[in-house]
């Protein structure tokens, strides 16, 4: 297949990258090695769309179909690599990058999930999960490779936006709004919340737990 006759090929390269960035920024930060760095690039990169394509039974999934994922992955982590000998204080190794590029990944792949689901007639619940785990799937994996708690657990309204992207690509979809306002208004749709909870710490309600909200004996 020829990626550039795909209407998600542009989305998935912004996806990709983003991801890929989040990934090898986790990587330096858990103090890995170049090979850990661009592991973690390309796990995080195409991670939830393969399992997307396992569960909607698509065949071979796609990066083995096409590497040119696998290859934007590495490419996108060896710049990584670079501007931190470069930099060693780079400001890719901080937190608020790691989140802003995760938002962005995560916005973009949900999207191009719910997208591709539908595209293969299922029916729209169905099609906002498959978009969820495809947005979320990546990140669960980085976070559990760098022996930290996924941030779709822990984080300020994450799975929420994930589900907003999916949400408003199926109604924009349903009225009949041109494709290609519909892609890109649902990644907006959803970036915009995530990093609005990233700014005012917005998260929904935990109940009390021992070790946060009860007082210390003494």
């Amino acid at each position: 297949m020829n990626p550039f006759t795909d209407p998600f090929f542009l989305i998935e390269v912004v996806g990709i990258v983003a991801f890929a960035i989040s990934g090898a920024t986790v990587a330096i930060r858990a103090d890995m090695d170049w090979v850990g760095i661009v592991v973690l690039a390309v796990v995080t990169a195409v991670g939830g769309g393969t399992l997307r394509d396992v569960l909607m039974a698509r065949g071979p999934v796609s990066w083995l179909l096409d590497a040119w994922p696998i290859w934007v992955s590495v490419l996108t982590a060896v710049l990584v690599i670079l501007e931190a000998y470069r930099n060693p204080k780079h400001p890719l190794d901080n937190r608020a990058t790691i989140l802003v590029a995760d938002a962005a990944g995560l916005a973009v792949f949900s999207v191009a999930g719910t997208g591709l689901a539908l595209g293969r007639g299922i029916d729209p619940f169905n099609s906002v999960v498959l978009g969820l785990i495809t947005g979320i799937g990546g990140g669960v994996m980085r976070d559990l490779l760098a022996r930290q708690r996924p941030l779709v657990l822990v984080s300020q309204i994450y799975a929420l936006t994930s589900l907003a992207n999916g949400v408003v690509y199926v109604g924009l979809s349903r009225l009949g709004v041109a494709p290609v306002v519909t892609r890109w208004a649902a990644v907006m749709a959803g970036l915009v919340l995530r990093l609005l909870a990233i700014r005012f710490r917005w998260s929904l309600p935990r109940p009390p737990s021992p070790t946060r909200d009860l007082p210390t004996r003494t």
